[in-house]
Order: structure tokens, then sequence, then C-alpha cells
């Protein structure tokens, strides 16, 4: 009897040490919560500066620690885990460069442009038909997913939208609908779609 004991002992042991080890739930909640943030300050017109902080090194401290512990998961299981058991932790790293680039490449911004481009054309007819002068400014009001801060009517049915301050400068959108936007000072502009331009205006 205490010879056959002995013998299912180690099996036991051997047991508790393969048991799979599941990859705590805290971390991919800290990384969701980044995401979103850098999601939603990182869709406007441009990035202003604690959103580059954000974006930049939030990044690299969220992949900083995963580096310290996909190698502690590396020690601790490295004669028992499976390919398939380190693969899963290839999402974490995944989930936070796709969400940097596509901040980081105007992707974000884009949709959200798309999305609230029908609130935008009506903006933009209803403020030009009350423009009786070229310069009218409009108080701050959010037209579909954008707050926006300052609104110039120009000749040629030309309206520039101030959306958010980006570095040291200002973000926003014109709705151009003929030729490109005048450009002032060292203004840079992207086209859009349907005559509407991606604006950074610099002094």
């Amino acid at each position: 009897m205490l010879a056959t004991a002995r013998r299912i002992s180690p099996t036991r042991y051997t047991a508790s040490v393969t048991a799979p080890r599941a990859i705590p739930w805290g971390p991919f909640a800290l990384e969701g919560a980044w995401a979103l943030l850098i999601l939603v300050l990182g869709s406007d017109a441009g990035l202003t500066v604690p959103a580059l902080i954000l974006l930049v090194w939030g990044a690299i401290a969220l992949l900083g620690i995963w580096l310290v512990r996909w190698f502690a998961h590396l020690i601790a299981t490295r004669k028992t885990a499976t390919p398939k058991g380190h693969r899963r932790w290839l999402l974490e790293p995944a989930l936070v460069l796709a969400c940097g680039l596509f901040v980081w490449f105007g992707l974000a911004f884009r949709v959200r442009f798309l999305a609230s481009k029908p609130a935008l054309d009506r903006y933009v007819r209803e403020v030009g038909a009350r423009a009786s002068d070229a310069g009218v400014e409009q108080a701050p009001m959010w037209v579909g997913l954008f707050r926006v801060r300052e609104t110039e009517v120009l000749a040629g049915g030309v309206v520039r939208l101030i959306t958010t301050p980006c570095m040291f400068d200002d973000c926003g959108v014109v709705y151009s609908p003929t030729v490109a936007p005048p450009r002032v000072g060292e203004d840079t502009y992207s086209p859009l779609v349907g005559g509407w331009w991606h604006w950074w205006r610099s002094w």
C-alpha cells in the first residue's frame, strides 16, 4: 500500500504543474481602457499634446509591461506550455499596435468624419444661408461627433471649421465645393470626400 501511494504522488504533482494557466484579465482591462481613450481623443482632426503623449508613451508603457509578463510566463511554463498557449499572449500587443496605428495614420479621424458628414453637411448649409458677410463667427457647438470651436464663412460657399488644437496649431475641416480652400499663412489641406478637406491651420 505504501509503495502504491509513493507511485501515485509524483503523478499528482505532474498534473498540478501541467494544468492550464489563464491569462489575467487585469492587463486586458487596462489596455482596453487605453484603447478606448486614445480612439476618442485621437479621432479628432488633430492630436493635442496630451493625446500624443498618451498615444506614444502609453503604448510604450503597455508594451513594456506586456513584455515583462510574457518573459515571466515563458520561464514559468517553458516545459509545459503549448504553442497555442503562447499565441494567446500575442493578442495584447496586437491590440495596442492596431489602435495606435489606426490613430497615427488618421484612420480613426476618417471614420469619425464619415459618421459626422451628414450633420456637417447640414451645418454648412445652414451657416451659409444665414451668413450675409464673409467672416461670420459662430459660438462653439457640437456638430455630429465634432465639437466645432470656430466657424468661418468665406466667399464662394467656403466654410472653415476648427474642431481641436493640434500640437501648437489648430485643426479642423473645410467645406469648399468647387476649388481647393484658400491658403492663409502656412495652412495645409488634404482632400476628404464630397467637397470636404482636412485642415491644419498654422500661423
